[in-house]
């Protein structure tokens, strides 16, 4: 059987090829049509560039036998074989690309010169210009690239010397392979298939995984937040901070407050346990300072602990020596047995390096819990972690600056001023004015002097004023502002974060002076003739509460 359009070149045509009647001497008597007959215009359109001569066939590249009858055409160059692109090909290295019997484009052969043996030749002459040793086509010579260099199939990084080279394309019927070609195809698409086969598996494998691993995730998340115990931390926790507990409050509404404060983990435990505890309904409202990241169990029995006379609630502007007695008085020990523990552990309280070994100020004022076994020295560190907590929040080590004082401990002795001066709040940035003002080296009202009423008394230990201004300008103290010019040398007071906020930030105003007439009523002026009417109306207040005057 006859394969068509196989092989390097033109291949011979049979009498029982489809289009054997259209070639001259065909069935139809010579009356078919050549390539390049008399008016034929050839591939280019040109009358006689022309593939063969008059009712030819064209001459084989490779001086291959031609059909019998038909004579072969010398091959003239740059006639007859007119240049196409083949897509394939980037470089022909100098050879010409010929078409197929009927315009399809083959793979680029070397122009042939027909040459036989006799002559010393092979069949085939190189090409103008080519170096010594350069051979024919399909013979790779060293040093030189075959014409299907350029073919894909051979960069696979195999060695091919051996195997034939590829069937060409372009026959009537369509492309067309022999056996071994076609096998040596099968096996490289079968490599590439296999590469990709396997990229491919390796694709879908980490797809499953993915899917699986999340599908495990959601799937753990799911059970936990439907069936599992709600989140909830361990221990007793650390630190401290304030949770204010409103009346009436349910279990629920205590649970949002703590977990709002940081103290437990989720409201949920904080509700199992508060339902699981039997004395759960003895928690009463209040303000309490409890540690950060509690279990819900511990948060529970703290707030049980504290209910019923069993927390010590410490006010604003309470001095050291007083907490200590409260301290004594309600862990029912003897008076001074606090105030022996501060001054033998003033180390291990843990007091800031500038608070000078005084815990004056740092006995932060708020609710401890009081347990069986609860000590003077653990409710000691409490207050002064909670006041490290406070000051540290409030930026102390860096705020004294704006206001030209020298030091956190300067900061701090002005927050106690204003505690121990004022009589609410509202008054307190005010008099935080107040004493920045006294405090000014240009102050020509006071000259410096802050001459609080409540250091005296502190200095003395006393708490209501009974003696002249006289008496109070010549007690030698540094602590007394009548006597001492500036601050004092120490706090007088354990402030709460109002008056430590209003130290931070005072109120502006040209204020020296100020006397409460009332405890909602206090009077602020800036030149000493306005302050002294002031005092003239604090004195008849005072004779109507005395019952003295009208």
């Amino acid at each position: 059987m006859t394969d068509l359009g196989r092989g390097y070149g033109s291949q011979p045509w049979s009498a029982g090829d489809p289009l054997y009647g259209d070639l001259p001497g065909g069935p139809d008597g010579g009356h078919g049509r050549s390539y390049g007959g008399p008016g034929h215009q050839g591939h280019q359109g040109q009358q006689g560039q022309q593939y063969g001569g008059q009712g030819g066939w064209p001459a084989d590249p490779y001086g291959q036998p031609q059909q019998p009858g038909y004579p072969q055409q010398p091959h003239h160059p740059g006639q007859g074989y007119p240049q196409q692109h083949d897509p394939r090909q980037h470089d022909t290295g100098g050879y010409q690309q010929y078409p197929g019997p009927y315009g399809q484009p083959q793979h680029p052969h070397p122009v042939p010169q027909q040459q036989g043996p006799e002559q010393g030749g092979h069949g085939w002459e190189a090409p103008p210009g080519a170096a010594p040793g350069h051979d024919a086509p399909g013979h790779d010579a060293p040093g030189h690239d075959a014409p299907w260099a350029d073919d894909e199939s051979w960069q696979d990084g195999e060695e091919h010397a051996d195997e034939p080279e590829e069937a060409e394309e372009g026959s009537f019927f369509g492309p067309q392979d022999d056996s071994r070609g076609a096998e040596r195809r099968r096996k490289q698409q079968g490599r590439k298939s296999g590469r990709r086969n396997g990229g491919a598996c390796l694709v879908v494998s980490l797809v499953l995984v993915g899917v699986l691993g999340g599908g495990g995730y959601y799937g753990y998340t799911f059970y936990q937040d439907h069936f599992g115990p709600p989140p909830d931390y361990t221990g007793q926790g650390t630190g401290a901070v304030q949770v204010d507990i409103p009346e009436g409050s349910t279990g629920t509404q205590m649970g949002i407050a703590l977990k709002k404060a940081g103290v437990v983990k989720s409201v949920d435990a904080f509700v199992k346990a508060y339902n699981g505890n039997g004395k759960s309904s003895t928690i009463q409202a209040g303000i309490f300072t409890m540690r950060l990241q509690m279990s819900s169990a511990e948060a529970v029995k703290y707030l049980i602990e504290s209910a019923g006379g069993n927390v010590l609630a410490v006010p604003e502007g309470r001095r050291a020596s007083e907490i200590y007695a409260m301290i004594d008085a309600k862990l029912k020990l003897d008076k001074g047995t606090t105030a022996k523990t501060a001054k033998a552990n003033l180390r291990s309280l843990g007091l800031p390096s500038w608070a000078h070994g005084n815990p004056e100020g740092f006995l932060f004022p708020a609710r401890y819990p009081i347990g069986d076994t609860t000590r003077p020295l653990a409710l000691l560190k409490q207050m002064v972690a909670r006041a490290n907590d406070e000051f540290t929040k409030l930026g102390f080590t860096d705020g004294y600056r704006k206001d030209g004082l020298k030091s956190p401990y300067e900061l701090l002795t002005v927050a106690s001023l204003v505690q121990a001066e004022g009589l609410n709040s509202q008054d307190f940035v005010k008099i935080s004015r107040v004493v920045y003002n006294r405090l000014k080296p240009g102050n020509t009202e006071t000259n410096g002097f802050l001459q609080f009423d409540s250091t005296y008394n502190y200095a003395r230990g006393n708490r209501t004023l009974h003696v002249s201004a006289t008496e109070m300008h010549a007690y030698a103290s540094p602590i007394n502002t009548y006597y001492t010019k500036g601050l004092p040398s120490q706090p007088i007071s354990n402030p709460g974060e109002e008056a430590l906020q209003a130290a931070l930030n005072p109120a502006p105003g040209p204020w020296y002076y100020f006397v409460s007439i009332t405890p909602t009523d206090t009077r602020f002026a800036a030149t000493r003739a306005e302050h002294d009417k002031n005092v003239l109306l604090f004195k008849k207040e005072l004779e109507k509460s005395q019952g003295g005057g009208g």
